[in-house]
């Protein structure tokens, strides 16, 4: 569980839950309409690469408690997502790399939302 302190702004825990609740809703969405429209491996890389974008916002928690400089936390982590997003999409199959890399992009959009919401209601 991430812990409330200097380097986790109250609530964000909660709003990190939040928003693995909903990426795992858009992948199972995901699943059902890939599945639907006869392309279930494009429905599980985009799944994946949902599933993957929701892990880093508990990575980022954790990274902030870390004693590194935030660029060099943060291009770790994206570069750690985009490599093991690129390897699912590998296994795959070549031709579904971009789902998995559009469902970590959209994972972000989703964690973004939520953060500007929680701003914007101070």
């Amino acid at each position: 569980m991430i812990r409330n302190d200097l380097s986790s702004p109250p609530g964000a825990a909660h709003m990190i839950r939040h928003v693995s609740i909903v990426c795992a809703i858009l992948a199972a969405a995901a699943l059902v309409v890939f599945s639907l429209l006869a392309r279930p491996l494009a429905g599980i890389a985009l799944a994946v690469g949902l599933l993957l974008g929701a892990g880093n916002g508990f990575l980022a928690a954790r990274f902030l408690r870390l004693p590194l400089p935030f660029v060099a936390s943060s291009l770790a982590r994206l570069v750690t997502l985009s490599m093991i997003g690129v390897a699912v999409g590998f296994a795959l199959g070549v031709a579904n790399i971009w789902l998995v890399i559009l469902g970590v992009g959209a994972s972000q959009f989703v964690l973004v939302a939520f953060a500007v919401r929680a701003v914007a209601r101070r």
